[in-house]
């Protein structure tokens, strides 16, 4: 069969290997940079889109879009509920009363952040966390409290057990007087959204926190979810337009914002760091070429002897850095979507192993490595990186076509 020489000996080359040792060693260090490089940038993409995608479904799906208060309370809240959901961008609406206190149980305390929720609403916002048991448990005791998991391990409690919360009391025109209220719930049982929200946050039924709020039963504000998250501010301003005087509103811009923004500069920053260890990795292929031609002047000049052109030498080479591109690439890939796939299994495994935890919600947006796999970034790395191995393959085989055969095979 017809096989062109300069693909047949660059096939030989990459396959035979080199008798110098030297040469072989830094051929196998070329390869192997190019597989980490290619491996290390699909996983480090595949973990900054786990981080985008728990950020819009997970953090963002326990934090509301928009937030609208009013100081003396929402009077009329079905009208104005309804009001707001019928906005073309709102999806959801749930009316809350937002507490700060502390929760106390066999001498220990914690600081926590009380919401009180309508259950049956609360689906789309932090229901959505809560198994369905417990959210009807909340509606039918009013007296009880629903904890994320880390309050009740710090407070060692479970369901069942009581609990008292201590809240600041203020007069009639709001201010704040020293005897606190105080207030003993039931423990119904915990849940857990794997974001800081853990460290804190108490769910109690809505009437309950308004009464300790001091509004009566009217709530403090109403949460609101909206199709376009980037849009949540314009659509915020447009529903005080709707509501009457004396609301304001915040949005996950405030609250969440520098998080989203801290997430992509650090997608990008870590992007170009593995993106430059792919580059370097690259450029070794350079040294494993440059060794090649020094190794293979002999050879080289008596190929040019024989017939071979200046052409049919460089495209053997291109074609020897091409066969390495693709296969650093391609093994490269292959480790780079396995780890892809299984580095939350891997980091959950590694923790249990050191007995620490890796991300830490007091610390970190969540507490675990996320990872989604997305094709497109796997082919745009694999692009790149065979378009730098194509480049820095030009030179040693334009250096390797330019053997002079009189000058190497003088003292042969």
């Amino acid at each position: 069969m017809f096989r062109p020489l300069p693909l047949y000996l660059a096939l030989r080359n990459f396959t035979s290997g080199s008798d110098n040792r030297l040469v072989s060693f830094i051929s196998l260090l070329a390869i192997l940079g190019l597989v980490l490089g290619v491996a290390l940038l699909i996983l480090v993409a595949s973990v900054m889109n786990g981080f985008d995608r728990e950020m819009e479904s997970r953090i963002l799906g326990a934090v509301p879009h928009i937030r609208l208060f009013s100081k003396t309370g929402i009077e009329h809240e079905d009208e104005l509920r309804q009001l707001v959901a019928g906005h073309d961008n709102v999806t959801a609406v749930m009316p809350f009363t937002r507490l700060e206190g502390m929760l106390t149980s066999r001498g220990k305390t914690r600081p926590v952040e009380v919401m009180g929720i309508e259950p049956s609403l609360s689906e789309p916002f932090i229901g959505q966390f809560v198994a369905d048991g417990l959210m009807s448990a909340l509606t039918e005791q009013p007296g009880g409290v629903l904890l994320a998991t880390v309050v009740a391990a710090k407070l060692s409690v479970g369901a069942g057990d009581r609990v008292t919360l201590l809240l600041p009391s203020h007069d009639e025109v709001g201010a704040m007087q020293q005897a606190p209220v105080v207030a003993a719930f039931t423990v119904l049982g915990t849940f857990v959204t794997h974001t800081t929200l853990d460290q804190s946050l108490v769910l109690v039924n809505l009437s309950q926190a308004s009464r300790l709020g001091g509004s009566g039963t009217l709530p403090q504000g109403m949460q609101v979810r909206v199709t376009d998250l980037f849009n949540a501010r314009q659509t915020g301003f447009e529903l005080l337009a709707m509501l009457p005087d004396g609301f304001h509103f915040s949005d996950w811009l405030q609250t969440h914002g520098n998080l989203f923004q801290a997430i992509k500069m650090s997608r990008n920053l870590v992007s170009l760091l593995v993106f430059l260890i792919v580059a370097i990795a690259v450029f070794n292929v350079i040294s494993m070429l440059m060794m090649t031609v020094i190794d293979k002047r002999a050879e080289i000049a008596i190929l040019k002897t024989q017939g071979a052109s200046r052409a049919e030498i460089v495209l053997m080479f291109l074609a020897q850095g091409f066969l390495i591109g693709v296969f650093g690439a391609g093994l490269g890939v292959v480790l780079g979507v396995i780890g892809a796939l299984n580095v939350t299994d891997i980091a959950k495994a590694l923790e249990g192993l050191i007995g620490r935890q890796l991300l830490n919600s007091e610390i970190y947006p969540i507490d675990y490595l996320p990872s989604v796999l997305a094709w497109g970034d796997v082919a745009m790395i694999v692009a790149v990186a065979l378009a730098l191995n194509f480049l820095a393959t030009l030179y040693p085989a334009f250096r390797a076509a330019n053997t002079r055969p009189a000058e190497v095979l003088r003292y042969e």
